[in-house]
This record gives structure tokens, sequence and C-alpha cells, in this order.
């Protein structure tokens, strides 16, 4: 493990203690955590072999810059979701649990981690098993679940609807609407009112994994879900621009940015292929989705985090088309003037890692494949360890 911590008080990035061990966040809510007391917990995740799941959890402390072992999972857990409750446990939820000699199993169970003790505990299982899903807290304390697939490998996954309710103080989940669409890989935004924006994501057709454009709102009073406007229909000339793995972030003013991701498609690539630059931002007053800039590089396999300034930082991913390496930059949009700014390097490329912004509001970004060792899509990830710090 590197000694190396982080002195640099000036905006942009730097090294700081490498992660315990190499490994990849694929999942929209499957990364590293903030805890309570400003430090970080990453638990779970995989390696460059699509089955091989972990069990293993580290902490990282910003103020000597190093990650520290904890107690893991009991459960080795993969495309899960970490979510960190009012309490200041985390509670981890679903994912799938595999190995290569053997079939994956998709996960119902969850578990608690308490940062005082650093062990986890079991709680109540889901209703539903499922990996690939999202997971949000809502402002009363609890945590919605939606959505996902319940089958891997993830060409035959079966994608679906459901969505229940965690509640903190009986450890116990309850089924609620489902969505009106099923969707996998797909971003979640909490909106001013208290409501919850899906947005896009992928579904099954035929064996075939397909992006979406359909978007719609939950109300956790009412138990509703409500359809609104489709992602990429400003243009007319255009059917809209479906998206898989987008990111999305609720802006100072109330509206949401939607960026990157990919099309997805039929393994005969009769869908373009390669990832969005296009961005798009949504207005909870009028429903409506508008074309918003578009960043410098098309990324896909990224992450986007809202700064404290209200500024949006999109770091790293990859050309989904190219299955080359992981981008080292980043970009910076700024909702005032509605653009891009320039590119800030990062010390090392990456993708499917893990981001989260500090207490003091800088933004560290571990793990990761920095590059594919082979062309294609079945090329093997080459993961890293190393850790950077953003300061803006």
């Amino acid at each position: 493990m590197s000694t190396q911590t982080e002195t640099q008080t000036t905006s942009g990035w730097a090294a700081t203690g490498d992660l315990p061990w190499a490994r990849q966040w694929d999942g929209q809510c499957e990364g590293p955590v903030l805890l309570p007391d400003g430090r970080v917990l990453a638990a779970g995740g995989g390696n460059n072999r699509g089955a091989v799941t972990y069990a293993d959890a580290a902490l990282y402390d910003p103020g000597s810059g190093q990650w520290t072992v904890t107690g893991s999972l009991a459960t080795s857990r993969r495309l899960h979701t970490l979510t960190v409750l009012p309490n200041g446990k985390v509670l981890a939820a679903g994912g799938f649990h595999g190995h290569p000699s053997t079939s994956p199993n998709i996960l119902a169970s969850a578990e608690l981690f308490d940062p005082a003790t650093g062990t986890w505990s079991p709680t109540g299982s889901m209703n539903t098993s499922r990996c690939n899903h999202n997971a949000l807290l809502l402002p009363d304390g609890r945590v919605l679940v939606m959505g996902g697939a319940t089958e891997l490998p993830v060409i035959d996954s079966l994608v679906i609807a459901s969505a229940e309710i965690y509640d903190p103080a009986s450890g116990t989940w309850t089924d609620v609407a489902p969505m009106i669409h099923a969707r996998a890989s797909f971003p979640a935004v909490l909106l001013p009112d208290g409501k919850v924006l899906v947005i896009s994501g992928i579904i099954e057709t035929g064996g075939d994994l397909v992006g979406l454009t359909f978007c719609e709102i939950y109300d956790p009073a009412a138990d509703t879900w409500t359809p609104t406007s489709s992602i990429g229909t400003p243009n007319p000339l255009e059917s809209g621009r479906p998206r898989a793995g987008a990111q999305a972030v609720t802006l100072p003013d109330g509206t949401v940015l939607l960026t990157g991701g990919h099309t997805g498609g039929p393994t005969n690539w009769n869908y373009p292929p390669f990832s969005f630059v296009e961005s798009e931002r949504y207005d909870p007053a009028t429903g409506k989705w508008a074309d918003a800039a578009s960043m410098e590089i098309p990324r896909d396999e990224f992450r986007l985090i809202r700064l404290n300034s209200g500024k949006v930082l999109a770091i790293g991913g990859l050309e989904y088309g190219g299955y080359d390496a992981g981008y080292q930059n980043s970009e910076i949009f700024d909702p005032a003037t509605g653009s891009w700014g320039p590119l800030i390097g990062l010390t090392i490329g990456r993708a499917k890692f893990g981001a989260v912004k500090l207490a003091d509001g800088r933004v560290l970004i571990a793990g990761g494949a920095a590059v594919l060792a082979n062309a294609g899509p079945d090329g093997n990830h080459v993961l890293i360890t190393k850790t950077d710090l953003f300061t803006p």
C-alpha cells in the first residue's frame, strides 16, 4: 500500500494513498460512499472477470490520506448498492455473488455496516433478488430500491420494474408500486419536492439489451409512478437518443443534468455503439427535457459529481465502441453559463471506478480499469489501486 499522502492545495488532481486491492465498480450506486465522520467506505465490487465478486471493504481517511482494511461483507457482491442511512450506518443491498467456476447468484440479501465497530451485520432481505439496480435515500430516511435484473450473464438478464422501500427503524422491506417500465443500469435523482426522477436505462428485448428514452417520476407520498417527457426529444428531426449507463445530477436550481452513456443495442450493432458526448437538462417545473452543451469528450463508464460551487465534474470513462483505455481527463460544467470547461488531467486514466465528494468539497476517485489488455468487448481490464483527489 502506498504511503503517499495528499498535500496539494491548488486546484486540480493529485495522487493520494492507494486502495489495498485493485477493484472496479460498474453499477450506478456500487462505489465508495461518504460516512458522516468524513471517512469513505468502499465495499464489494469485482475484477476484470465478469463473474468474480469480492467481500473486501476498506476505509479512506482524508486526514491521513490512507486506506485501511475494515470488516468484510458477509457475502461478496457486485452490482449492488451502498446507501448511507441517517443513523450513519451503510446499507448494502442486492447485487450478485459469483466466481468464474460457478453460476452467479442474484442476491436479495442486505447487510449493514457500522462505522463505530467496523463490522457488518445482517438486516432484512429484499422481497426481490436484483442486481444493477438503483437505490436512493428518501427525505424521510427510508431507502427506495428500483429495477435491476434478476438473471445473469448480463446479456441474458431479466430486467424488472419492481420497487421496494427499506425502513431502517424496522430493518424490513415493503413492496411499493412498480415502475411503469422495467429497466436496469439507469440514473435516478431526488427532485426538490421529494419526488424521484428515473431516467433511461436498458431493457431486454429478445436476448439483447437496448437503451431506453422513457422517464418517469415516483411520488413516495402517493406511492405512484407518473410518466414524464422522454429524453432526446427536443429535436423534431430525432426520435430520441436512448441511453444506457448515463450519469445524472440535480443542479442548484432544481433542474437535472444528464450526460454520457451509450445507446445500447443488439449484439449485431444495428444501433450506434459509441458513447455520448451530448447532454440534456430536465426542468421539473415544465416536465420537459432540453438540449444542453455537449461535453468535450464522449464518455461511458464515467462518474459525475456536483461540486460545492454548483458546478458539475465529469471524470474519466471511455469510448464505448473503442474498448481501449480509460480517459486521463475530467471536465467541468457550469450551470450559470451552460458550458463545459477545459479538460483537466487525472494522474492516470480510468473507467469503471468509484467517485465521491468529501466533506471538505474535494472529490476522491479510486480504482477502476486503467486500460483494456485486449481490443474488443471481451478484452480484459487492467485494474488499478490508484486513488486521486481533486481540489476545486
